[in-house]
C-alpha cells in the first residue's frame, strides 16, 4: 500500500494499563504493553505498509519498536493526541498520502484487519473509522490526506471523529470488525 504511513502511539510503560493494576504488577503490565505493540506493528507490516512509526516518551518502548522493524519517534509533547500530531508531522514531511492510526492495545489485531481498514478507503478526501466495542472510542483511523482531520482520541472519540469528518464534508466509512473492536482498556 504505497503512500500509507502508520502511527502507533504508546504511553510511558510506567503508566500503562493502570486499570489492570490490581491484577498485574508493573513489570507484567509493561511486558503486556510491549507484546501488544509488537503484534500491532507486525500486523501493519504484514499488511504491506512499509513505514510504521511508534511514538512514545518511553525509551524501552522505542528500543522494542526498532527491534520489530518500526521507526521509533521520541515523543516530546504530553498526551495521546499531541503524540499523534508528532507522528503526523513526520509522515507528512516524508510525503505520506494516507495516515493510519492504530493504538497499541489491540491484542487480536492481524494483517487482515489492517487490510480491511485500507480496503474501505473511498476517494479523496476520506476517513475510515473503526470503533471500539462500546462504540465510544476509536480503535483505528485512516485519513487521506493525512491532515484532513483533527485527532480527538479518548472517551467519546468515535462520535467526535465522525462528527468532525461529516462537518468537513469528507467521505466517511465505518469499519466494524471484532478484532478491531477489542482493546484491553474495555476488557476490564
Amino acid at each position: 500500500s504505497t503512500g500509507v504511513y502508520a502511527v502507533v502511539p504508546v504511553k510511558d510503560l510506567r503508566g500503562t494499563k493502570s486499570r489492570l493494576a490490581p491484577v498485574l504488577d508493573p513489570g507484567a503490565r509493561a511486558g503486556l504493553t510491549l507484546y501488544m505493540m509488537g503484534r500491532v506493528v507486525g500486523g501493519i507490516r504484514e499488511a504491506g505498509i512499509e513505514d510504521v512509526c511508534v511514538v512514545s516518551p518511553d525509551r524501552i518502548v522505542l528500543e522494542e519498536a526498532k527491534r520489530r522493524g518500526a521507526t521509533p519517534l521520541l515523543q516530546e509533547s504530553r498526551g495521546l493526541n499531541p503524540a499523534l500530531e508528532e507522528g503526523r508531522r513526520r509522515a507528512m514531511g516524508l510525503g505520506a498520502s494516507k495516515l493510519l492510526v492504530l493504538p497499541a492495545d489491540l491484542p487480536l489485531l492481524d494483517a487482515e484487519d489492517v487490510l480491511a481498514v485500507l480496503g474501505e478507503t473511498g476517494g479523496e478526501p476520506s476517513v475510515v473509522i473503526a470503533p471500539d466495542g462500546a462504540r465510544s472510542g476509536t480503535n483505528a483511523l485512516l485519513i487521506q490526506p493525512p491532515d484532513v482531520l483533527p485527532f480527538a482520541f479518548g472517551t467519546g472519540s468515535f462520535e467526535a471523529h465522525l462528527g468532525a469528518a461529516r462537518r468537513r464534508g469528507l467521505d466517511v466509512r465505518v469499519c466494524e470488525r471484532s478484532h478491531l473492536a477489542f482493546d484491553l482498556d474495555t476488557a476490564g
